[in-house]
């Protein structure tokens, strides 16, 4: 790996991208010094991150403390994952959401810019296309958030393009797969659900998502870092996802065929909620040379979801 010595912050470090890739880089021993930062105070659960991260407590949304934060420590690399990450949350929060991923996003970026930070990785998302004709979606096509989550992770974007030569934005489509997930996220959500013998909200149930496993984004995101670090790519926006066309109905037939007995109650979709939306996988194969093809499927992805929620 190429990031010996090499020190690296990650923002929302304590979150479900976050934790898990931090928790894989040291894993893989990277030998990077690795720092984390986030709004929630240290969990007493995570003696891994304790032993091998350098951890503090920091809201994004106060400038003075980030420019501080940063300039102490003079990052070579910075993953920003920090966010408000549910589309229900930034309608029910509009100046949080606003707050953390517009100006928390500007607040990295500019301390990181001025402190010479080499590159920089910013989670951004599929909701910044809103609704598409036509399908697979790449990376050029319109940008047309239909939410305010959308929208603001595109102004995230661009706030990034302007302060760095090295950057990398990655668009996520539907993370899923371990439990430091968000439980009202629809995986977590409907297989808890299914678990317990409830009765399971399905908004709209048209949706087709191009679902992508938490281990797979993760091993996208250090082949990213790796590639920053040694000058391969630079100036790229590339979505993170298997291509696969999946409907939200796929995950209650697949808990179905595992003798699950739960109800479904049906409501009207909501009018924030992208309907449809199928990634084009080709630039993420070309410029990180990984294959959505080994991407994990919806029905392997939530066998492997069930296993470690058991444990």
């Amino acid at each position: 790996m190429h990031l010996k010595n090499k020190k690296i912050l990650v923002t929302g470090a304590l979150g479900f991208i976050g934790r898990s890739l931090l928790e894989a880089l040291i894993e893989q021993n990277c030998e990077a010094e690795l720092y984390g930062i986030d709004i929630k105070p240290f969990p007493s659960n995570a003696n891994i991150l304790k032993q091998h991260i350098h951890y503090e407590q920091l809201d994004i949304r106060n400038k003075e403390l980030v420019q501080s934060y940063v300039r102490k420590n003079r990052f070579d690399g910075i993953v920003h994952l920090a966010a408000l990450s549910r589309v229900e949350d930034a309608e029910n929060a509009k100046k949080k959401c606003i707050d953390t991923n517009y100006s928390g996003t500007k607040y990295i970026a500019t301390a990181a810019a001025e402190n010479k930070s080499t590159w920089f990785i910013f989670g951004s998302s599929r909701e910044v296309y809103g609704e598409q004709k036509f399908f697979p979606v790449s990376e050029n096509a319109d940008l047309l958030p239909l939410n305010i989550y959308g929208f603001y992770k595109l102004e995230g974007e661009r706030v990034v393009k302007t302060m760095f030569e090295n950057y990398c934005i990655l668009r996520f489509s539907n993370v899923y797969g371990n439990t430091y997930d968000i439980p009202k996220r629809v995986v977590p959500k409907f297989v808890q659900t299914a678990l317990q013998g409830g009765k399971l909200t399905l908004e709209g149930g048209a949706q087709i998502i191009d679902f992508t496993f938490i281990d797979d984004a993760v091993r996208s995101i250090i082949r990213c870092m790796e590639f920053l670090e040694v000058g391969k790519i630079k100036k790229e926006t590339i979505h993170i996802l298997p291509g696969r066309e999946n409907k939200i109905t796929d995950i209650i037939d697949i808990l179905r065929k595992k003798q699950m007995l739960f109800s479904v109650l049906k409501k009207e979709a909501r009018n924030y909620d992208v309907q449809q939306f199928l990634g084009n996988p080709n630039h993420m194969r070309d410029v990180l040379g990984l294959d959505p093809n080994d991407f994990t499927t919806l029905e392997d992805g939530i066998d492997k979801y069930l296993l470690r929620i058991s444990c």
